[in-house]
């Protein structure tokens, strides 16, 4: 049924695809313009350069908020530039990528810190022979490891050369090794884990944690986040995801036909909303996603942090991708039924950003049920508050490798009880 394209949307040309998504880095650049002073974003900039970026690292905390919104503006101007260069049309995959980098440009992700990683998928492309077109939405995926390019530049302090040396070597190396990787863990989760890198990242990480552990070098983490409302930034979201939800509109012929179908989807890997049901309505399932978070947070008078408006984007991206409304909202649901199940005690924020980062896990949702993905979403709830622990923080994508390991166990048990009832 997922192969079935029901849609009144024409074929939507790469550079109109391509024009939409520049609309987000420049508005985001003239918003970070008209916010805030020339010498406060020169200032902000070079605070987001020199922090360790260690999970969670709130850029509008530490570096403000236009400053924040440059910062993520450039990351996605150039990732932009990059695939059009490669001659890639947009489709789920790649604009789910796109929200992520964007996203995580709030809470621990800059070009200081990433372009290693691209090299690195660079080399591979050029030792296996195959078009780097191949590699670099992984590349994309795979800056989740930018907090131990960050640790790098904090340790070699005012020593550029070195740090940059250093950071090339074990950037690219991990560039180098995450597509063959990566590729290995779908299994691991059949499917139903949609953020596949955390996982596979987070199994790296660990491994890259103990190795710096055992050369006693300290990984200070941080938990500050900023707990009060820019209410500018919930106004530049609150416009954004109602333009997408428009200019979806204008390109599915001024229509909502399909949109029902596009819901029926159980999102599982791999689950092209752009291939399977068109542009526009993609663009107006990320809409509908983006006010459905904003409306959440507003219910727990969260605040809009970096990581939540991280964990927000990520969510939009993903609904090119295999995440809508229905498959969800039960996952959000299940998170907060756990969180005051068993009286975890942490901040609201927290318990905003697992829920929203823990719909990774919306395929389980959308294949066996809103009860199902509830139980999903309550075991998310509990795995995420001690699993960061194995990592240090130097993975950014903590829900997905909570996610991973919850669908790798959940889902053989599911299965075990159906073919039980079937006996």
């Amino acid at each position: 049924m997922n192969t079935i394209k029901i849609t009144r949307e024409k074929e939507v040309s790469r550079s109109t695809m391509y024009n939409v998504l520049y609309i987000l880095p420049l508005a985001m650049v003239l918003f970070a313009l008209i916010t805030t002073s020339p010498k406060e974003l020169i200032e902000g900039i070079g605070t987001i350069y020199k922090s360790n970026d260690i999970l969670l690292t709130d850029y509008l905390l530490i570096a403000g908020t236009g400053a924040t919104f440059l910062n993520a503006a450039v990351v996605l101007l150039v990732n932009l530039w990059l695939i059009k260069r490669l001659e890639l049309k947009p489709n789920g995959i790649i604009i789910a990528a796109l929200f992520l980098l964007t996203g995580f440009s709030f809470m621990g992700k800059n070009m200081f810190n990433i372009w290693t990683f691209y090299f690195g998928g660079y080399i591979y492309s050029r030792y296996h022979g195959i078009s780097y077109k191949n590699v670099v939405i992984i590349n994309m995926f795979s800056t989740a490891f930018s907090p131990v390019a960050s640790l790098i530049g904090e340790m070699m302090g005012p020593n550029v050369i070195a740090a940059l040396v250093i950071m090339a070597l074990v950037g690219g190396f991990i560039g180098f090794i995450m597509p063959t990787v990566s590729s290995r863990f779908v299994t691991f989760h059949s499917g139903y884990n949609l953020y596949n890198m955390g996982t596979a990242a987070g199994f790296v990480g660990m491994l890259v944690y103990a190795l710096i552990n055992e050369a006693n070098i300290v990984v200070t983490k941080n938990y500050a986040l900023l707990e009060s409302n820019d209410w500018r930034v919930v106004i530049f979201l609150l416009l954004y995801c109602i333009a997408l939800i428009i200019i979806g509109y204008c390109i599915n012929d001024k229509s909502f036909k399909g949109y029902k179908h596009l819901m029926k989807h159980s999102g599982r890997l791999i689950t092209d909303m752009i291939k399977q049901d068109g542009f526009g309505l993609s663009l107006m399932n990320m809409g509908f996603l983006g006010l459905m978070c904003m409306g959440f947070i507003f219910i727990l008078d969260g605040s809009f942090n970096g990581p939540v408006v991280a964990a927000m984007l990520t969510v939009m991206g993903f609904g090119s991708f295999g995440k809508h409304p229905r498959n969800v909202w039960p996952i959000v649901a299940g998170v907060v039924l756990g969180w005051h199940f068993f009286k975890i005690d942490t901040s609201t924020s927290m318990l905003i950003i697992s829920a929203l980062f823990g719909t990774t896990l919306a395929p389980i949702a959308g294949e066996y049920g809103s009860i199902i993905g509830m139980l999903a979403g309550i075991l998310h709830a509990t795995l995420i508050q001690n699993i960061g622990a194995l990592h240090g923080g130097l993975m950014l994508y903590n829900n997905g490798l909570s996610g991973g390991i919850i669908a790798a166990i959940l889902i053989p048990v599911i299965d075990a009880f159906k073919k039980e009832n079937k006996a």
